[in-house]
């Protein structure tokens, strides 16, 4: 399973420096011509935007694969083994019913937004909108994994 989850990792992580190039190359090219041309072009903003959101989406899915929330986990390394695991299973609870309601919505504006086009691209607005459901879907099976984990340390099958 941990090896699974490495890959999986290691492809947002691949997925995230391509985007990120292609948020920085955007907004370069849109700068150096409007300031040196005096033109631009719409359609590098929006690349860049789209690109930008699916960034930050993909990044709360690896924030919250690693536990990297510093006040929960500061928190919960205060408390002693089991007490830490039920702090933990407590946080993840609260996650988790985050984590399905934004995928629910996330799923229905995805679903409002497939016939609409962006204006300077011409491509469905569903494409950067179905960051929310992806990036959902991923947090709530990494959240379930660490749910399983500290459920079994409470049950004293692990650590």
């Amino acid at each position: 399973m941990d090896r699974i989850l490495v890959i999986v990792d290691q492809a947002i992580l691949r997925l995230l420096a391509v985007l990120l190039a292609l948020v920085t190359l955007g907004i370069f090219v849109q700068v150096v011509l409007r300031y040196a041309a005096g033109a631009s072009f719409l359609w590098g903003e929006e690349l860049s935007v789209f690109a930008f959101v699916w960034c930050i989406f993909l990044g709360a899915v690896l924030n919250v694969r690693r536990r990297s929330n510093f006040a929960f986990e500061f928190f919960a390394d205060l408390l002693p083994g089991r007490w830490s695991a039920v702090q933990r299973l407590i946080v993840d609870a609260i996650v988790l019913a985050c984590c399905l309601v934004l995928l629910r919505e996330g799923l229905a504006f995805s679903e409002l937004s497939i016939k609409r086009l962006s204006p300077a691209l011409g491509i469905s607005l569903f494409v950067p909108t179905l960051a929310i459901p992806v990036a959902s879907f991923l947090m709530i099976l990494a959240v379930l994994i660490h749910m399983a984990r500290n459920a079994a340390i409470l049950l004293g099958r692990e650590g």
